[in-house]
Order: structure tokens, then C-alpha cells, then sequence
């Protein structure tokens, strides 16, 4: 039976019977688990689509982007806890992970109640020190989920995660586009010229959209050569140090041609 006072599970490992066992475990544990997957890519699409309260995540995950990397995203971005899986000890990897500002670490093999315990002290942690989160971090998910295109970008402009409007309108899809650099996906021209932006260009003017607030029309010229006129608006993602680690890229498309 599942308790309402427990948080939504959306799960990451890529051992399909370690993956199994603990996903039987914790619905025996009174857990929705909203999802089971395997790679990076598909936990940051899962986030956004299923909205889980929390993530448990494996941290050995892809080799040029782990679990460690989208946890960093999840929680920065995406304002959902994570809560590592591992099986080292290796101080070097600890360290790093660390950087994720995770809500809690769960050592394999592991048992029922130490599982239950991580989980609990976690979201119980996220909940007394963000107490307005949830709704805001709802709504921001929700509004990811629709109608205008997002990306989210690194620092040096390589996509992280795209949401479907952006695909429609680029032409690519997420799997196509994941960490690939974002002018490799998204041609972008002003709207009074030919020229596009260059993929140098692309990155520093994002930056600087980010920096200065403010709104940019511009075009979108997709695969396939259709062209959308879409206003451009850039949200820094900052780590607890007040880093940039990211950007969101909002399209919004308009109809005609705005002057």
C-alpha cells in the first residue's frame, strides 16, 4: 500500500537485477516508484516528465557524463533531491560527488532499513530547508512539459536536456541531441538578417541574455530549413556557490513577424 506521506521514487541504475530488486523492495516499503531507467539521458527526461519527489541515483553511470553530472542538473535545475547509489569508496569519486550536493548516500549491497532510512532523512532534509520548493519546483517541471521549447545547456554550451516543443522546432530529437553542442543543434538568425549565429557567438550571447534579463527575437531555422520567429529569454543555473554551471533557454515561439 502506498503511504501519500511518502515521497514519489524515480529510480536510476543500469544493473537491470540490482535495478529490480530494489524497485520490489521499495514498493514493498509503501514507495510509488514512478519510474525505473538506465541511463543519464533518461533520468533527466524522466524528471521532467514523471516529476518525482526524489532520486535515487547510481553514481556509475556513463563514462563523459555520469550520475554525478545529471544529479548536479536535477538538483540545481531541476530543484529535485537525489540521493546517491554506490559502490565505492573511492575518496576521489566521493569528493566529486559532493559537488551534486546530494540529500544522502546509500552504500551497496545494502539493506531494507538502511534504504528506507536514507530516503527518509533526505526528503524529511530537503523539505525543512526548502518548504516552498515543491510547489515552485511542480510548476517549473510543468511548465518545461510544455508548449515552448527548453534547453538546458552547460557553461560551454553542450545540451544537457531539451524538452519536445524544442525537438518540433529544431527537427532533432532528444536522444540525437544529447551532449552535443547546442549550435550543432539549434541555428538561430537574427531577425533582420541572413547571417546565423555562429557557435561561439551562440554561447556568448546566451551568456549574455542570462546576464542582462533580457529578451532577444530572433529566428529558428530547423533541419528540415523551416523557419520560426521565436522570442529568446536565458536563465543562469547557479550551485550553492553562486557558480554558473548551466543555462535555460527558453523559445517561445510567435506568430508573424514581429518589428
Amino acid at each position: 500500500m502506498i503511504s501519500l506521506d511518502k515521497p514519489r521514487i524515480l529510480m536510476v541504475e543500469d544493473d537491470a537485477i540490482l535495478s529490480t530488486l530494489t524497485k520490489t523492495m521499495l514498493i514493498r516499503m509503501g514507495y510509488e516508484v514512478v519510474g525505473t531507467v538506465s541511463t543519464v539521458r533518461e533520468a533527466l527526461g524522466s524528471v521532467v516528465e514523471k516529476i518525482p519527489d526524489l532520486v535515487l541515483m547510481d553514481i556509475n553511470l556513463g563514462t563523459t557524463f555520469d550520475g554525478i553530472d545529471a544529479a548536479n542538473y536535477i538538483y540545481h535545475c531541476f530543484n529535485t533531491p537525489v540521493v546517491f547509489l554506490t559502490g565505492t569508496s573511492e575518496p576521489d569519486v566521493l569528493d566529486r560527488a559532493k559537488t551534486a550536493e546530494p540529500f544522502g548516500y546509500v552504500t551497496k549491497p545494502f539493506t531494507r532499513e538502511g534504504l528506507c532510512a536514507a530516503i527518509e532523512i533526505a526528503y524529511s532534509s530537503f523539505q525543512m530547508n526548502k518548504p516552498e520548493i515543491d510547489r515552485i519546483r511542480k510548476k517549473f517541471l510543468e511548465t518545461i512539459a510544455g508548449d515552448d521549447a527548453y534547453f538546458l545547456i552547460d557553461e560551454k554550451g553542450t545540451i544537457i536536456f531539451m524538452n519536445g516543443y524544442a525537438g518540433h522546432m529544431t527537427g532533432f530529437s532528444y536522444g540525437e541531441a544529447f551532449l552535443a553542442g547546442l549550435g550543432d543543434v539549434l541555428v538561430m538568425k537574427d531577425r533582420q538578417s541572413e547571417v546565423r549565429f555562429s557557435k561561439q557567438s551562440l554561447i556568448r550571447d546566451i551568456g549574455t541574455a542570462g546576464i542582462l534579463n533580457q529578451v532577444y527575437v530572433v529566428r529558428v531555422v530547423s533541419r528540415n530549413r523551416k523557419v520560426k520567429t521565436a522570442k529568446m529569454s536565458v536563465k543562469p543555473i547557479k550551485d550553492r556557490s553562486e557558480q554558473v554551471i548551466g543555462y535555460i533557454v527558453r523559445l517561445e515561439e510567435v506568430q508573424g513577424k514581429m518589428l
